[in-house]
């Protein structure tokens, strides 16, 4: 919804009056007040997952603030209690390396530790860009790391030995931004996966989903796969991962132009429901998202390959709706918002225009109903789709096992006296 990337002091002014305005972040809410009112808007709309980076009122810029992520939570839930939270946590913008600077690393995912009755998030991001430097790492250590050998058992028993480097470097990224939105600063292999690790654990002790953005294809694959094999961090142990797809993030995940590269990434990500000897060990939500930067947006104007627009050029917006309806039951989430195309195409394709989350929301209502798909908005129906059955198990169990323990700690007490 906010985004991390898009701020004042990520962009350096071009004199193109819309670039200028999308890649500032002019348009995207930043006061509570205004964030609460479209979150509600977007509610009544069918919007159901709502994806959020607090931002500083005053500069507009990302922050680590925990009060501004509590505040929006508990105001979006006073309206609507159906409404799924998630937090993002990124380590792009000055306030937040700032922040890391002066309270350490955890600062900048914090939030995950937040339990809902007290303003928490039932996902918050704890794999997106940063975490790749711990996959760099392991690139320098063994080679390159193609798809055949992380779904391997090789991969499983490398990574079992894999000790992360000590040593800071800055962490920029190839991927698509604007100035600055890649740079991430200077940090560890061995600080990412210590954060990393920790920030997993606490979402265990919460009993609370787990979620991981993709935005290098293969290493982000790797990062995910890594993290579920590892045995200090276990990702998806408690039965549950959903992943976001940024398709068009980097030129190692471009943005896709045929139907069938779009469903071999969602198949991908759904592998993951497997460990490598193909027992079924997890389940898996996938979410969908255009991250287009304004500058690529006219370039990704093409004719549609598949479905009712066949021959038509349309936007990246409209393919990722279009894609996202044809594969309904593979993916859960479409993600559509100012974090990913803060702009719109114009109906001629030759220009960007304005826009804000309740446009583009609207515009991809109108595609789906285009296509007669509809979207899951009953609570009961929105919580099995994102697979909190298995959340709740895992937590069935957990107390089960506290219960049991505790009698038994009673009874030999009981005997000692």
């Amino acid at each position: 919804m906010t985004g991390a990337k898009f701020t004042p002091r990520n962009h350096r002014a071009t004199r193109h009056p819309v670039l200028d305005a999308t890649a500032s972040g002019v348009l995207i809410k930043h006061h509570t007040e205004d964030v609460l009112d479209e979150a509600k808007r977007l509610s009544d709309t069918g919007c159901r997952y709502w994806h959020f980076h607090a931002r500083n009122p005053m500069t507009n810029e990302q922050t680590t603030s925990n009060s501004i992520y509590q505040a929006a939570r508990r105001g979006v839930q006073a309206y609507d209690p159906s409404m799924i939270m998630s937090f993002g946590a990124s380590r792009n913008g000055a306030e937040v390396k700032h922040s890391i600077q002066h309270f350490g690393e955890w600062e900048r995912i914090s939030q995950v530790s937040l339990p809902l009755h007290l303003g928490g998030a039932h996902f918050v991001t704890t794999q997106a860009a940063v975490e790749l430097q711990v996959i760099l790492d392991l690139e320098q250590q063994v080679g390159p790391l193609p798809r055949s050998y992380v779904d391997s058992q090789d991969f499983s028993n490398d990574i079992s030995c894999y000790t992360p480097s000590p040593r800071a470097r800055n962490a920029s990224l190839d991927t698509f931004s604007i100035a600055n939105g890649s740079n991430y600063g200077s940090t560890s292999p061995e600080v990412q996966f210590k954060i990393l690790s920790r920030a997993i654990q606490e979402r265990n002790r919460l009993h609370l989903p787990h979620e991981v953005e993709w935005v290098q294809l293969g290493r982000s694959y790797a990062a995910t796969r890594f993290s579920v094999e590892h045995p200090e961090i276990r990702l998806g142990n408690s039965g549950q991962i959903s992943i976001t797809l940024l398709f068009g993030f980097s030129p190692l995940f471009p943005f896709p132009h045929r139907y069938e590269d779009f469903v071999d990434v969602v198949s991908l990500a759904e592998s993951l429901e497997f460990d490598p000897a193909g027992r079924r060990c997890r389940n898996v939500t996938v979410v969908v998202g255009a991250a287009v930067i304004a500058q690529h947006a006219l370039q990704r104007c093409v004719p549609m390959d598949v479905g009712p627009d066949r021959g038509k050029v349309v936007s990246p917006l409209k393919r990722l709706v279009h894609y996202a309806c044809l594969t309904v039951h593979q993916v859960d989430i479409l993600r559509i918002g100012m974090e990913d195309t803060p702009y719109r195409c114009s109906d001629s394709h030759d220009a960007i225009e304005l826009t804000t989350n309740i446009q583009l929301a609207g515009a991809a209502l109108a595609e789906m109903r285009k296509i007669r798909v509809t979207s899951v908005t009953n609570t009961v129906a929105v919580s099995e789709r994102m697979k909190f059955d298995a959340l709740d198990a895992h937590h069935e169990i957990e107390m089960t096992r506290l219960s049991l323990t505790l009698e038994q700690r009673s009874e030999s007490v009981g005997a000692a006296a």
